[in-house]
């Protein structure tokens, strides 16, 4: 009998564990941009993947690893709407999917 509820609640705690993990981990909404650099700490026109909204004059700060120059593409990972950016790297135009490109270019869709 002893056996049965130890199965049980080892059963109960571990379903109750991973309902927490995909949680925290499904909570964190993460929002891909791609944008196209003036200069190397400002970006011309950063486009967002999920929403296709234009966003003009966008402040980027550089790191170590992130130091853009005029005219790169930049792919940028925001997880509070595009107001920081906690991954950002340089990518090639063939790198930023069609759509997004097309609206970085100011092109009729």
């Amino acid at each position: 009998m002893n056996k049965k509820y130890a199965i049980l609640l080892i059963s109960g705690l571990a379903i109750v564990a991973i309902a927490v993990a995909a949680l925290l981990f499904f909570s964190t909404q993460k929002t891909t941009y791609y944008g196209y650099m003036e200069n190397s700490t400002k970006a011309e026109k950063v486009v967002s993947e999920k929403t296709n909204k234009v966003t003009k004059d966008v402040k980027i700060e550089n790191s170590k690893e992130f130091k853009p120059k005029k005219g790169d593409f930049v792919k940028l990972i925001s997880n509070d709407d595009g107001k920081t950016f906690y991954k950002k790297e340089i990518v090639s135009h063939d790198d930023i999917p069609h759509g997004l490109m097309m609206k970085i270019h100011e092109m009729k869709m």
